[in-house]
Parts: C-alpha cells; sequence; structure tokens
C-alpha cells in the first residue's frame, strides 16, 4: 500500500495569513508545505509526528558517531572527530 503525501511550496508572505489552514494540512493530511523567502526555500511547515522521526534519525545517526568513536578508543586507533553544530546560535543572542 502506498501513502501519497502531497507538498506545497509558498512564499513566507503568502503563508502568513494561511498559517492555521497550512498546520491543519500538516497534522490531519500529512502535507508537506516548503516557505520560500526570495525564492529558496527556508522552511516548512510538517506535522509534529514528521519533526519526531526527524529528530530520531538525527540522534540514530549521532549515537552511531558515538559509538564508532568509542570503538577507536578502545582499540586504539583514535582519530579525530570534527565537531559539527546541528543548531544555529540565534542573531540576537
Amino acid at each position: 500500500m502506498y501513502i501519497l503525501y502531497m507538498s506545497t511550496e509558498m512564499s513566507v508572505t503568502e503563508a502568513r495569513p494561511e498559517l492555521p489552514e497550512l498546520i491543519n494540512r500538516a497534522c490531519y493530511a500529512g502535507e508537506t508545505t516548503y516557505l520560500t523567502k526570495h525564492g529558496r526555500r527556508t522552511a516548512a511547515v510538517v506535522s509534529a509526528e514528521k519533526a519526531q522521526l526527524l529528530e530520531d534519525l538525527e540522534e540514530l545517526v549521532d549515537s552511531e558517531e558515538v559509538r564508532k568513536a568509542l570503538a577507536s578508543l578502545a582499540d586504539g586507533t583514535e582519530t579525530r572527530v570534527p565537531f559539527r553544530r546541528r543548531t544555529t546560535r540565534s542573531r540576537n543572542g
């Protein structure tokens, strides 16, 4: 069985008055709405379920990287692992 999820794209300006409807479509219809600024995708309105799935997947990837680093420490083949920030800092903070 295939479940088809729709996605749309609109500017932030267009989305602002439509936000309640976009949220409902994300929650109840599984629709993703990509928000654009100056023609480039900058954000997306998705259900909390999809956002949680993404966070869970990121955590799995992170835990796998930690496992590899610990294994290399244990067997003496330690290598440097670069730090990669996954969140952005607030411009106001």
